[in-house]
C-alpha cells in the first residue's frame, strides 16, 4: 500500500508514476467507485482560504502531489511526495492503458464543445478507448440531476469532471454517491490541452518543473494572480508550517 503523507494538514497518498497507474486503473476496472484529485499549489492555497475545498479534498479516496511546487514545499517539511503526478500527463496515460481493458471514459466540463474535442483527439489516440459520453460544463443547478441521470445510464468507469478548482472538487464531493461504481476525477484545465485549445509547454520546460511560467506566459490576464500572488502565499503557507508544523505532518 503506498505512503499517506500529510503536507499543509491535507492527507496526500505518495506514490510512483507506474504505481499511480496501477491503482487507478484497479479502481476503475473493479468499480470501485470514489473521488481522486489533483493537488498543486494553487489547489492548497485555495483550500486554505475555502472550507468547502479543504473538506472536499479530505474526502478524497485518492489525492495525488501535482506539480513542483507540492513536491518542492513537501521536501522543504521533510515529507517529500517526490513525484509529480500531474493530470495533464497522467490521464492520457491511463487512458493509453486503460483503452486495452475497454475503459470507458465521460468528459464533463470545459466551454461548449471543448469536451467533444478533447473526446475525439482521445479516441483518435487510443481507437480503443470507450467514450460514453460528454457534455460541457456551463449547466445550472437545475439541470444536474438530468446530467447526473444520463452519466448513470451511460454508466463509465471514469468520469472526468473538468470544471477548475475549487468547483470541480465541490462539485464532486457533493455527487459522487450518486454515481456508484463511477470513479470521480477532477482534472481542470485537461479537456483545453487534449482538445488543443491550449498549448502544453514544450517537454524541457515541464522538466524542469517550470511549466507554471510557460501558461503564464501563454495567459497572463487570467492567470497572473494565481501565479504571481498564488505562489507567495503558497511559500508563506510553507513557512509558517515549518515554522510551527502540525503534529500530524508526518509520513504514515
Amino acid at each position: 500500500m503506498a505512503d499517506e503523507v500529510s503536507f499543509l494538514n491535507t492527507r496526500f497518498n505518495r506514490m510512483s508514476w507506474s504505481e499511480a497507474i496501477d491503482r487507478l486503473l484497479t479502481q476503475l476496472l473493479m468499480r470501485q467507485g470514489g473521488r481522486v484529485y489533483y493537488a498543486n499549489a494553487h489547489t492548497m492555497v485555495t483550500a486554505s482560504q475555502n472550507p468547502a475545498l479543504a473538506k472536499a479534498l479530505a474526502h478524497s479516496d485518492l489525492l495525488l502531489a501535482d506539480g513542483s511546487g507540492v513536491c518542492w514545499g513537501s521536501a522543504l517539511l521533510r515529507t517529500p511526495l517526490v513525484h509529480n503526478l500531474n493530470g495533464t500527463d497522467l490521464v492520457p496515460a491511463l487512458c493509453k492503458e486503460g483503452a486495452q481493458k475497454n475503459l470507458s471514459v465521460y468528459l464533463l466540463g470545459a466551454k461548449p464543445g471543448v469536451a467533444e474535442e478533447a473526446a475525439a483527439n482521445l479516441k483518435n489516440a487510443y481507437p480503443s478507448l470507450v467514450i460514453a459520453g460528454t457534455h460541457h460544463g456551463y449547466f445550472s443547478r437545475a439541470e444536474t440531476p438530468q446530467i447526473l441521470k444520463t452519466i448513470r445510464a451511460a454508466r463509465p468507469h471514469l468520469l472526468l469532471v473538468a470544471m477548475g478548482v475549487p468547483q470541480q472538487e465541490i462539485w464532486i464531493d457533493q455527487y459522487a454517491r450518486q454515481l456508484r461504481g463511477i470513479t470521480c476525477m477532477g482534472v481542470g484545465g485537461l479537456f483545453d490541452f487534449v482538445a488543443q485549445r491550449v498549448p502544453r509547454a514544450p517537454y524541457s520546460i515541464r522538466a524542469i518543473g517550470m511549466e507554471w511560467l510557460w501558461r503564464l506566459a501563454m495567459e497572463p490576464a487570467r492567470l497572473w494572480r494565481r501565479y504571481i500572488i498564488g505562489n507567495f502565499v503558497f511559500l508563506g503557507l510553507v513557512i509558517a508550517n515549518a515554522i510551527t508544523p502540525n503534529q500530524d505532518e508526518q509520513t504514515t
